[in-house]
């Protein structure tokens, strides 16, 4: 997709791209092109990391709509909350711009230092529902590609950034601020609503009401006639059992 942009100018954004193990590659080799500048970002200084962001579900380190193409590989399985992370990834999107994602659909577990997450087929194109951005292709490999015994199976999305008109930017725009707001417990700017009930005091809690008083008696009297019926039941039914354990002669004479 990327093979008629070759002569051009491209920003790259690579989200969590720190080499963890000695000999791996990263998308560095992959973006490598003299007209495209690679940023690699990463929640800890490493190994192909060139920026560092404080919080990483809120890169303040990155403006809006700075990046031609963003890259996120084998990081959303390690990502608690990875749909506040494709929300980042759509806001720091161009107009226009591609982002390509790839995640395990299956493998075992590897944490790094948390493995939270697997993807199937609905998956990586419902984020992108969510973060408003266009589904391009997606596909999740169910058979073996890897080598004989490899248990990985991967899942890769590729979005674009629509055009969008000015309500629908200001959505998507809310809903970013929103949902980092509510995960960092930061006020959104909004006056709290004041309470339309006073908190009570212990006294005023621990006051009988009357009106509890009254259906407290009246369901005290109806679990009383029903505990009367009851009995009266029983006593029919021992009576009953009585004179069916009598010979019937003796029933007879009587």
């Amino acid at each position: 997709m990327l093979a008629p942009f070759e002569g051009m100018a491209l920003d790259v954004l690579d989200v969590g791209s720190a080499v963890v193990a000695g000999g791996h590659a990263s998308n560095r080799e992959a973006f490598a092109n003299p007209h495209w500048r690679y940023v690699g970002l990463d929640i800890e200084a490493g190994p192909n990391v060139d920026l560092v962001v404080a919080e990483p579900y809120d890169w303040r380190e990155v403006a809006d709509a700075s990046f031609d193409i963003v890259a996120c590989s084998q990081v959303f399985e390690h990502t608690e909350f990875f749909w506040i992370t494709i929300l980042e990834i759509g806001r720091v999107l161009k107009p226009g711009g591609l982002a390509f994602i790839v995640a395990p659909g299956s493998g075992p577990l590897h944490r790094y230092p948390v493995d939270c997450w697997r993807f199937y087929d609905d998956g990586l194109p419902a984020l992108a529902k969510w973060a408003d951005l266009d589904v391009l292709d997606a596909q999740v490999q169910w058979r073996p590609v890897y080598g004989k015994g490899d248990l990985w199976r991967d899942a890769a999305i590729v979005m674009q950034r629509p055009l969008r008109d000015a309500v629908r930017e200001a959505r998507a725009s809310a809903k970013v601020a929103m949902v980092k707001a509510a995960h960092l417990g930061q006020a959104l700017g909004a006056a709290a609503s004041p309470a339309s009930i006073p908190p009570a005091s212990p006294l005023a809690a621990c006051t009988p009401n009357p009106m509890m008083r009254t259906e407290e008696e009246r369901l005290f009297a109806a679990n009383s006639a029903l505990s009367h019926k009851t009995r009266q039941v029983g006593r029919n039914l021992r009576a009953i059992r009585k004179v069916l354990s009598q010979p019937a002669k003796d029933i007879r004479q009587e």
